[in-house]
């Protein structure tokens, strides 16, 4: 028997990107174009939100218990239901920043009168983060989002207090993973 297959890690420290994009065309497939991601309407977060902020999405796959026969005197599982959810996200927020300047810009791109903003949150892994989105690179995942008003406060605390804001997101429809940039 050959040795056991043993992968290299895919190391994330300084190599993981979260990414909102407005719109994307393809949306069976969630493959944004890098003029998607790139975009003006797009915002690349990873260096506004703050690390124990940042998006976190889960997956939760119910296990269910098979309807037990009259004869049958064990049961077995099987997979039920799969729910994906968002969560919080906490990010650099000056209330004295400029309109459109950099402390403010994902507050204003999140900032709207019915309350919620939505569009997608792309999970970019294993690239070192400054380096631009090109096509042929892959997505871990692309999440279609709704995300809720932000509420000004504090992250940190004493001397690494800093101004921040805090929203909840939601995974609205089936996220893709694996998903490649188109050109």
């Amino acid at each position: 028997m050959p040795e056991p297959l043993r992968t290299a890690p895919a190391k994330l420290y300084g190599r993981r990107n979260w990414i909102f994009i407005p719109t994307i065309a393809m949306t069976a497939t969630l493959q944004p174009t890098v003029a998607e991601a790139t975009g003006a309407s797009s915002l690349d977060i990873t260096n506004i939100a703050f690390d124990d902020g940042a998006p976190n999405p889960t997956q939760e796959t119910e296990l269910v218990s098979m309807k037990r026969r009259f004869g049958d005197t064990k049961v077995y599982q099987g997979i039920g239901e799969t729910s994906y959810q968002g969560g919080d996200i906490t990010y650099a927020f000056d209330p004295q920043g400029a309109a459109a300047s950099d402390p403010v810009k994902l507050w204003e791109k999140w900032l709207n009168s019915s309350g919620t903003v939505t569009g997608y949150l792309a999970d970019r892994m294993n690239i070192q983060k400054a380096t631009a989105i090109a096509a042929g690179q892959f997505l871990a995942g692309v999440y279609p989002a709704e995300i809720g008003p932000s509420l000004p406060g504090a992250a940190g605390e004493g001397a690494t207090a800093e101004g921040s804001a805090t929203c909840r997101w939601a995974i609205t429809g089936e996220p893709k993973f694996k998903v490649v940039v188109l050109a």
